[in-house]
């Protein structure tokens, strides 16, 4: 009987929450031939508070890297294979995965195509605000393409200020599975891991999926499962050197932990350490017609003892209401998590949808051809305006949720005496940021940019900037190294 109280309880409590946060969507703009279509990166936001990130379709036909507004206003900065050669675009094409924006306020990405062909064997390239591309790497370069190809997955920022990512294994390759890569902001490369030497893969296969830089410094991704590099999947982390260790086998019985075994899916780490994501297939919700299944949210504990624990069948709802074919998690500074799915929903056009840690769920919007039909299956953005953004293939979208504004860092760490450049709107006029309480020297360069050095007898906790007309926190927080 208490048990039931208390899930009756923390049910209100939800439909509490979730009233509280009335939401207005919003179509900021449509694409065009100019622009580009079908964005496969998230966006990103820059120094200037205004957001980026790439489509595939358009340009010159080979995708474009575009900036977007807060009014709408949809600007293209570069198309890619402006340089269509008999030996293919030298300047990559096809950009896909996560923008990462560096300290130094350029975008770090990758293409799909590359020199060798328009279809070739891929680039990570560099690229101001203002749309200046510098071509970093080149895919299948090393002899023997020991660097691999085709990076798909995007790159993250290291607490070094490098980057890494992954390639896939050389065509008609059966040696790997990948090549986990570090590369410089001036292109400087390296390969730190080769995942899955053999056919047959180890324990410690090593991270196939996107890497998520943990707060612990270790980069977590799912990866492949032991034997077999194309089964079930794993969740492992790995040192910044290569090493990896496995964490947790997502499929080490006959019903994978109800979840949906491999996935490349993007995770997302809470602020107690848990890690959040979701498999687009799996599940067991008796309303799915779909035999891989319809997709779940799942957490896990990755140190120590780790666990596994579904929170959400998609498709749980009748009509899978709910949405199915989940896309990656982010968690916006309300605490709560948030997510598109590419299916089900109202119309059939899929979702929206807002969960929490304990598993209850609410779609917060429904997509309609009214919306540019259904969302890519990419992370959405939370800015520092409080408002999430994302995108379909043919418009991108905002949601207000009633979120306050907050203040993000581009680097979520660093060590006393370090400088850290902290992003926001409005931030003209700043009177104090703090870190924990205590107090920084700091310099407004913008109304959208603070540079500030982390103050002697700082703690680990959030950063705090006052303004003319509000307090603002970060939304996550920040870590003082040793």
């Amino acid at each position: 009987m208490m048990k039931s109280l208390l899930a009756a309880l923390a049910t209100f409590l939800f439909a509490i929450t979730v009233s509280a946060h009335a939401q207005t969507f919003t179509t900021l703009a449509s694409f065009t031939a100019t622009t580009g279509a079908t964005p496969l990166s998230p966006l990103v936001q820059g120094f200037d508070g205004n957001l980026y990130g790439t489509t595939v379709q358009y340009g010159y036909g080979f995708g474009t890297f575009i900036r977007v507004t807060s009014s709408g206003v949809v600007t293209p900065l570069y198309s890619f294979c402006q340089n269509l050669t008999d030996s293919g675009c030298p300047d990559g094409s096809y950009p896909q995965g996560t923008v990462a924006l560096g300290t130094d306020g350029n975008f770090y990405g990758v293409t799909e195509g590359g020199y060798y062909s328009s279809t070739g064997n891929g680039t990570v390239y560099k690229i101001t605000a203002a749309g200046a591309l510098t071509t970093l790497h080149t895919f299948c370069a090393l002899p023997g393409c020991a660097d691999g190809e085709y990076p798909t997955l995007g790159l993250t920022l290291a607490r070094s200020g490098d980057f890494y990512g992954l390639s896939n294994a050389p065509e008609d390759s059966t040696a790997f599975d990948g090549q986990i890569f570090e590369i410089s902001s001036s292109g400087a490369f390296h390969n730190v891991l080769t995942v899955c030497p053999n056919t047959l893969c180890p324990a410690d296969a090593g991270p196939i999926g996107s890497l998520l830089l943990s707060s612990a410094g270790a980069f977590l991704s799912p990866g492949p499962g032991a034997g077999d590099g194309n089964g079930p999947g794993s969740l492992y982390n790995m040192s910044a050197s290569g090493v990896p260790t496995l964490v947790l086998a997502f499929c080490d019985d006959s019903v994978c932990h109800g979840g949906g075994g491999y996935n490349r899916t993007p995770l997302v780490e809470s602020p107690t350490g848990e890690i959040y994501g979701t498999f687009v297939e799996g599940g067991s919700s008796t309303n799915c017609t779909y035999a891989p299944g319809c997709g779940t949210a799942f957490e896990v504990t990755p140190f120590g003892a780790g666990y596994f624990n579904k929170i959400h069948n998609f498709c749980a709802e009748a009509g899978c209401a709910d949405g199915f074919a989940p896309g990656p998690l982010i968690q916006a500074s309300d605490g709560n998590y948030y997510g598109t799915t590419t299916g089900g929903g109202k119309y059939g056009y899929g979702t929206i949808f807002r969960i929490l840690a304990t598993g209850n769920f609410a779609v917060v919007h429904n997509f309609s051809p009214a919306d540019g039909y259904s969302p890519t299956p990419i992370a959405l953005l939370q800015a520092t305006d409080g408002n999430l953004y994302g995108a379909t293939s043919q418009t991108i979208y905002r949601v207000s949720l009633g979120i306050a504004p907050f203040v993000k860092t581009v680097m979520n760490s660093g060590k006393v005496g370090g400088t850290v450049i902290i992003l926001g709107n409005n931030l003209t006029g700043t009177t104090s940021v703090t870190f924990g309480g205590i107090a920084a020297a700091f310099t407004v360069v913008s109304s959208t940019e603070i540079t500030a050095t982390v103050p002697s007898g700082a703690t680990t906790g959030n950063i705090q900037v006052v303004t003319p007309t509000s307090t603002l926190r970060s939304n996550v927080a920040f870590q003082v190294l040793p």
